[in-house]
């Protein structure tokens, strides 16, 4: 009877084996499909990152020109504010201003400016004596009511000024305090004590002496606290009886010394301080910035792209949270509805075509098996011949009739579709997920029964990085953030071909087991001896009850895509061993995963 059959089931299987091939270059077709769509959407998607990167980088350009001559005025004039302004040159920060009041609560300005007003000279000879006593001869005089003598110590007294720079600790008490003597005992020119005090005056040889309030403002650092704010409440009160401003000294006397900023290593436009500065180097040795909000910055990004037609209404510009980094580097992403329903419609597609794909494999399966149960029936009843054929033949219509209108609707919908270009790129990924697959296996294998033995070379971390970055891509059915840290520079003593097949393992698992959207992939490397690599993922986790098997071969999370071979963590574990080394499940949960690969001393090879 086996005989029998024979040939029946030798053309069954090789019916089978031709609609299985057929069947199978069709659901790559449909996996290329799907990815076709899955990179124009992304695509595009990088378009609009890169086209809001450069309209936010020229905004922040012309953002800090505009506040050049803000930040002019504020280096000119202490009156000036300098809130939201930057600037860093000759070795030391300009803008915010920075300054500190001289140490302890003595105040000898406030006797300077006491002896002053009382029109006491100063013991000794030079300029600071000759100042002290033309103060005193004002004093002098408008205690006579002289009012010529007035006139002529005043022009002395500021001809004097002019012609030299005395100790700012000295001369501006004197000078508030003559001042204060005039307004309490004179009739001073309102015009002249505000030029004195807030305009500043020049003589007919084009000297300028600064008004009292800039030059308070700008020697600050020469008074301690109290004689500070001793003085520059003298000054308010002598300004406002002049009619001067005072609004803007009140508020720089009242202000606290700015902090450093760490901006002055910046060497391109640069966003800094979690994006509160944009900063930008001016010259070799100098640097200007300006405050920012990127939040709004960003709001009004994506109010000009969506005037623009470039974003739906409901798509947003955003930023994810960094600390500081160049402009080009600005880690920008285009939150757009439209695109992952565009991503899930293709998904939704390329499921409904393997489903017809499975459907149609079921029932050809299912031929084959009443066609050799048929064969069988046959040859053990051969004398129900007649009733057998007239069922069988009734019963295979309906199955056949379905298969074929299945195959004209699929010839239909392919019919409109066009040539894919980039067939080759997906049966390469295809053809490396079963190569990885394959190789876990036979590696296994080989370690599991003694077989291999493992060569030593020299292996850049990085580059063994790189290529498990490349599967994890492959893997990857949404945008994958793979990052890593400290990998520069650092080499592994080990066998190249084990310690591709650990990372690329690693960052598969971590790309296929994953909800998110982005996948994030983290990889740490603490080059210290023994080496440390950590392996840290946003991923779906390990059930509790599943933990302390993961590293047991030929096991699968229950609940899980069934695919795979179940060996890649327990192939892991033996890589590190072979390597003196081990592997541990540090963290889990829905949030994700963290795996820890601690290298034995001799398999780690630093700098």
């Amino acid at each position: 009877m086996r005989a029998r059959l024979l040939p029946t089931a030798l053309a069954l299987g090789l019916a089978l084996v031709a609609l299985g091939v057929g069947l199978w270059s069709l659901q790559r077709i449909f996996g290329r499909e799907r990815a076709d769509a899955h990179a124009a959407v992304e695509a595009r998607r990088l378009l609009l990152e890169q086209y809001a990167l450069t309209s936010l980088a020229g905004t922040l350009a012309a953002r800090l020109e505009a506040s050049a001559a803000d930040r002019a005025a504020a280096v000119a004039d202490p009156l000036v504010g300098d809130d939201g302004l930057y600037l860093w040159r000759d070795g030391a920060q300009a803008l915010p201003r920075r300054w500190a009041h001289r140490p302890g609560d003595a105040t000898p300005a406030r006797a300077v400016f006491a002896a002053a007003r009382a029109g006491e000279g100063a013991p000794g000879e030079g300029p600071r004596a000759e100042r002290a006593g033309l103060a005193a001869e004002v004093v002098a005089a408008l205690i006579a009511a002289d009012d010529a003598a007035v006139e002529r110590a005043t022009r002395g007294l500021l001809a004097h000024r002019a012609r030299f720079r005395l100790d700012a600790a000295f001369d501006l008490p004197l000078t508030l305090g003559v001042l204060d003597r005039f307004l309490a005992d004179g009739r001073p020119d309102p015009g002249l004590l505000r030029a004195l005090l807030h305009e500043g005056l020049t003589d007919r040889q084009g000297t300028h002496l600064e008004g009292l309030q800039r030059a308070l403002l700008a020697r600050r650092d020469a008074f301690t606290r109290a004689d500070f704010d001793f003085l520059a409440g003298r000054a308010v009160a002598q300004s406002m009886a002049a009619g001067a401003p005072t609004d803007a000294f009140e508020a720089r006397a009242a202000a606290a010394p700015a902090a450093e900023q760490p901006f002055a290593d910046v060497d391109a436009p640069t966003l800094a301080a979690g994006g509160a500065w944009y900063v930008a180097p001016t010259e070799a040795d100098a640097r200007a910035g300006v405050a920012v909000a990127l939040p709004a910055l960003l709001a009004e990004l994506t109010a000009e792209m969506r005037g623009r037609g470039l974003l739906a209404p409901d798509d947003t510009v955003e930023a994810a949270p960094f600390q500081r980094a160049p402009v080009r580097g600005v880690p920008l992403r285009v939150r757009s509805p439209t695109f992952a329903a565009a991503r899930a419609q293709a998904t939704r597609a390329w499921r409904a075509k393997t489903a017809l794909n499975a459907t149609c494999a079921a029932l050809a399966l299912l031929l084959a098996v009443v066609a050799l149960g048929a064969q069988a029936r046959r040859q053990r009843y051969l004398e129900l011949k007649s009733d057998f054929v007239s069922t069988v033949s009734h019963e295979l219509r309906t199955p056949l009739a379905s298969i074929r209108v299945m195959a004209e609707t699929l010839e239909r919908r392919l019919a409109d579709l066009p040539r894919a270009r980039d067939y080759p790129t997906r049966i390469v990924q295809a053809t490396d997920a079963l190569g990885l697959m394959v190789e876990n296996i036979l590696s296994f294998n080989r370690i599991d029964k003694g077989r291999w033995v493992a060569r030593r070379e020299r292996v850049a971390l990085a580059a063994l990085l790189e290529a498990a970055h490349a599967h994890a891509e492959a893997a990857a059915e949404r945008p994958l953030d793979w990052r890593v840290e400290g990998a520069e520079g650092v080499h592994l003593e080990g066998d190249p071909e084990l310690l591709t097949l650990l990372f690329q393992n690693l960052a598969r698992n971590a790309a296929r087991y994953n909800a998110r959207d982005p996948i994030a992939i983290h990889v740490a490397v603490v080059a210290a001896e023994p080496l440390t690599v950590t392996v840290a993922d946003n991923g779906l986790g390990v059930p509790a009850d599943a933990r302390r098997h993961v590293f047991t071969a030929f096991y699968r999370v229950p609940g899980r895509d069934a695919r795979g071979s179940g060996l890649g963590l327990a192939l892991c574990r033996r890589i590190m061993a072979l390597h003196g080394g081990r592997i541990e499940l540090t963290r889990t949960g829905p949030d994700g995963s963290l795996f820890t690969l601690r290298f034995g001393r001799t398999a780690s090879v630093i700098g």
